[in-house]
């Protein structure tokens, strides 16, 4: 998989940009500011149909715009057209050789991207929703059934939240939410564990090899599930529900902890522990795609180099180097430092300069 051409109008600070090529990594240089990041969050938009680095399609659109696109040319087995539509006040379109998605769910996991940025340090500091969230684009971009299940829990979940704010509280229709949600947990709860359990393994080794096979990381994953059925879940915590006004069961409360040698890394890990677990996370996420779908994902890395130290910087350019990553797009504010990097994988590369 290879992106040969790219078009932003209107797209967060690109007006008008315009990119054509060929080569297996692409160097984003340039200050802060200039749309380096930008250039990632479009590619990562393409293949996940929404934005890595805000929270709202809305914000994706310039300020005095109406609207932004997003065209490109992909090469997979073919070449495909892709373009993405964002309007205010319109619904999001994504158009695969002229033809739009009806749902975006058809989109999901056609393209892959992967994607190392400053930000992931909420995946460690972070809410536990932030942890739920890596883990779920991951599972559906190999599982539309998985997808499905989530938005489908998660509507039956909103209702239910709304019902307990109510005056007046329907047990007979909390009953029967109940029963609907009740399979969707489990089946949800099924796949999380599943998946976390040849994930962590991965995971594991790859910390191992950014710290200089030193030190060995942990990645637990605690549900209500994991001993009780979500029924039993649900009837337990009815009490605290009416209380609080919102569910307090279910796979919505499931929690990730990283822990290293038996102690919570966000606590007790220092600076240079927490950048190598999050690299190691994201380096798992694309092995673990990698091997579902047989495709290489986009590798889309932001500003990693003002993260890490040099031993850790010098350990992930051999990883890139030696293993087997699809096309690579980096960016950095010194020129000299990516041209180091990318001759130092030896991969054919092209350098884009951003004013």
């Amino acid at each position: 998989m290879k992106l040969q051409s790219l078009s932003l109008i209107f797209f967060k600070n690109h007006s008008d940009f315009k990119w054509e090529g060929v080569d297996d990594v692409i160097a984003i240089a340039g200050l802060n500011g200039a749309g380096k990041t930008s250039i990632l969050d479009a590619i990562h938009f393409l293949c996940v149909g929404k934005s890595y680095f805000t929270a709202t399609d809305l914000q994706c659109i310039q300020n005095d715009a109406l609207q932004s696109g997003i065209i490109a040319k992909l090469q997979t087995e073919k070449l495909t057209d892709l373009k993405i539509k964002l309007k205010r006040g319109g619904r999001k379109v994504i158009e695969r050789d002229g033809v739009p998605y009806k749902k975006m769910v058809e989109h999901i996991g056609q393209f892959l991207a992967v994607v190392i940025a400053p930000g992931d340090i909420e995946l460690v500091y972070g809410a536990n929703e932030k942890r739920r969230s890596f883990i779920n684009q991951i599972l559906c971009q190999v599982d539309g059934g998985h997808l499905i299940d989530l938005m489908t829990y998660n509507k039956l979940l909103d209702h239910r939240n709304k019902h307990l704010k109510q005056d007046v509280i329907d047990d007979a229709l909390i009953q029967t939410l109940d029963t609907q949600i009740a399979p969707l947990a489990q089946a949800i709860y099924t796949k999380r564990e599943t998946f976390l359990g040849e994930f962590s393994a991965v995971f594991a080794d790859e910390y191992h090899r950014i710290s200089g096979e030193r030190e060995h990381v942990v990645l637990h994953y605690m549900s209500q599930l994991q001993s009780n059925s979500y029924l039993d879940v649900a009837a337990h915590c009815r009490s605290k529900d009416l209380v609080l006004q919102r569910s307090n069961g279910g796979i919505h409360k499931d929690e990730l902890e990283l822990e290293l040698g038996g102690l919570s890394l966000r606590k007790y890990g220092s600076q240079g522990q927490i950048k190598s677990s999050l690299i190691a996370l994201k380096l798992a996420e694309y092995k673990y795609l990698q091997k579902q779908t047989s495709k290489n994902p986009f590798l889309l890395l932001d500003d990693i180099f003002e993260k890490i130290d040099e031993e850790r910087a010098q350990v992930l350019t051999q990883i890139i180097k030696n293993d087997n990553f699809g096309q690579i797009f980096i960016t950095d504010t010194n020129e000299l430092r990516l041209t180091a990097f990318c001759e130092a994988i030896g991969k054919p590369y092209t350098t884009l300069l951003l004013a």
